[in-house]
């Protein structure tokens, strides 16, 4: 597969040819069991940044099922993965070149809890993080909120794979999966669960922040998709993306009638922006 040098020749062109309308493809992740898209928001939005360029965008799932802890390590080989998108850290900041602009508004680190339908009970009469370390919680162990958890002395299973964690949950095999505000009504609606519901009192925040990260060396498409991103900011398109996806499902999970409960984190650099400001 060698989408990458493709891609990579092609952008330096767009970058240094305004008015030419160029098709070009990446590679990015495929989607992860049990569903069938990985993320429509984020697909929509990498169109958008390309075509803000005259670019037309074709993106190429990988062939094979690849988690995020590998998209990530598999960005520096240039045959694998032109791009993926992750909460940032010290350390994938480290080994890549990370695009810094907050793909989720800072909303990734507010969390709400995929629960067994029978358990509310035990989560309305939860006040505090002390009161929530009795109840255990799944998460990967390669996901940056593994270690948030851990630090703020939450019980957390790591073990089991994405496509396992809505039965464990089923099961009792835990007690809630924490997803962010963003993410918790799709999953759910696609999965159709008789078991699953969303906890109704609780929403943990912790800082986050989600970017799109490219390869160490990738300056260029670094830079491409960073001058379309900020176009799409100061139009307003951006932002209208994110209420067509978002907008309703923030309102059902009547955020502002919740009790917070707040973590923190140790993984976030040092100058990293959470919110998008305009």
């Amino acid at each position: 597969m060698k989408f990458c040098y493709f891609f990579l020749l092609i952008t330096m062109v767009c970058l240094s040819a305004k008015s030419a309308s160029t098709s070009v493809r990446m590679v990015i992740p495929g989607a992860s069991a049990p569903f069938s898209v990985r993320n429509p928001f984020i697909e929509q939005l990498l169109v958008m940044v390309f075509a803000k360029q005259n670019i037309t965008l074709e993106l190429v799932d990988a062939p094979e099922n690849i988690t995020q802890g590998r998209a990530l390590k598999e960005l520096n080989s240039p045959d694998i993965l032109d791009l993926t998108w992750s909460v940032t850290t010290v350390e994938r900041e480290q080994n890549l070149t990370p695009i810094r602009i907050p793909i989720y508004q800072g909303f990734i680190g507010w969390r709400v809890f995929v629960i067994n339908k029978n358990n509310q009970e035990k989560f309305s009469a939860i006040d505090n993080v002390e009161q929530l370390s009795k109840l255990l919680a799944i998460q990967r162990f390669d996901w940056p909120d593994y270690q948030i958890f851990l630090e703020n002395n939450l019980k957390v299973d790591g073990s089991l794979p994405f496509s396992q964690m809505y039965k464990a949950i089923e099961s009792g095999l835990a007690d809630y999966f924490p997803r962010s505000v963003l993410e918790v009504t799709r999953e759910l609606n696609e999965l159709n669960s008789d078991k699953l519901t969303i906890e109704q009192t609780l929403l943990l925040k912790y800082p986050s922040s989600y970017y799109f990260f490219v390869g160490k060396n990738n300056t260029e498409l670094a830079e491409c998709i960073e001058k379309g991103f900020e176009i799409a900011l100061a139009d307003g398109s951006y932002q209208l993306l994110f209420q067509q996806h978002f907008g309703p499902a923030l309102d059902i999970l009547n955020l502002n009638e919740r009790k917070i409960l707040y973590l923190s984190s140790s993984l976030l650099p040092a100058q990293n922006p959470l919110m998008n400001e305009r």
